[in-house]
């Protein structure tokens, strides 16, 4: 997954190739000039402006091109892309840069404002932004590398979207557990990276698209939610639903168990228990769980055991905020 990052400029070219062309950044054979030298650049570029008399306004555009962390992508073969994804601005001189002293490897393009071909500036308008995502997603296909959205929108979602959704809720009507849905998810062609400390959950599709739970616009398969789901017993909560379900009554989904269990914990939560329990209330080891990731605190407890650990309950305690 390569990102692709604009950024116009109207003065500080000579910083701009000083800073990518920095030899503690990157060596020799990843920094590379087309339509231009890489290290006369800063004259060519002026050259060109003079040529057409285009000196003022912005005077560059600095890209920055960034690939993912796990994807299968060396710095020679990012080099490549990187100035592959540069002949795109046709008539525009660029530099292109492979970095190699962060993480994730990324490459910088500094490029000409000006074209040496018709004199005309480079204009960033929403639509071309879009078209040389779409360039560059198609690059990193070709490659073999994950793909994004070039623009996420929740009233246009796109067939490989929808059938991602799908299959997630799908996979957790037939998962105990976030292990079996990650397992169910794989063999079905997908990956998931659902990690302690990462905010999202992310998926690559067969086709090697990827997309953030939070970017599938269904509050039904955001992290917090998916979670409560599988701690809360949400695949035998459903089975249960199913079972009482009378014939003529709307078939129990997913959504909707999603949808009572987090109702649960926040009435738990704001000390509405008699909605549950007569007497006094029996929190399992799930509920306290989801009750003080809210940010509840126990302040008295005793534990009840019936019939093995598997029942086991924490009985009469009150939480605070």
């Amino acid at each position: 997954m390569a990102n692709v990052k604009f950024v116009a400029v109207s003065r500080g070219l000579k910083g701009a190739l000083n800073y990518v062309m920095n030899q503690e950044k990157s060596i020799d054979r990843l920094i590379t000039g087309v339509n231009c030298i890489a290290q006369t650049a800063l004259d060519e570029f002026e050259a060109v402006k003079k040529q057409f008399r285009k000196t003022d306004g912005r005077s560059y555009y600095h890209i920055v091109q960034a690939f993912a962390p796990d994807d299968p992508v060396d710095f020679d073969t990012a080099h490549e892309i990187g100035l592959k994804f540069a002949e795109y601005f046709q008539g525009h001189q660029c530099v292109v840069v492979t970095h190699m002293n962060t993480q994730h490897i990324h490459n910088h393009i500094v490029m000409n404002s000006v074209n040496f071909e018709t004199g005309k500036k480079f204009h960033q308008s929403a639509k071309e932004m879009k078209q040389a995502k779409e360039f560059n997603n198609q690059l990193c296909l070709q490659y073999g590398l994950s793909i994004t959205e070039t623009k996420a929108d929740r009233n246009q979602i796109p067939k490989w979207k929808k059938k991602l959704r799908d299959d997630i809720k799908r996979a957790m009507e037939r998962s105990r557990s976030q292990q079996e849905f990650i397992s169910l998810m794989n063999s079905l062609g997908y990956q998931v990276k659902w990690e302690a400390n990462h905010k999202h959950i992310t998926y690559t599709t067969p086709e090697n698209y990827r997309c953030r739970d939070s970017k599938l616009f269904d509050a039904t398969l955001l992290r917090e939610n998916m979670e409560l789901y599988f701690e809360m017993g949400g695949c035998e909560y459903l089975e249960s639903c199913m079972d009482r379900c009378e014939y003529g009554d709307p078939i129990p989904t997913v959504d909707d168990v999603v949808c009572e269990l987090a109702s649960i914990i926040d009435s738990l939560i704001a000390g509405d228990a008699h909605r549950f329990h007569l007497e006094t209330v029996h929190h399992s080891k799930r509920e306290i769980l989801m009750m003080l990731r809210k940010g509840k605190k126990i302040q008295h407890t005793r534990r009840v055991v019936d019939d093995g650990p598997e029942y086991e309950q924490y009985h009469g305690f009150s939480m605070t905020m």
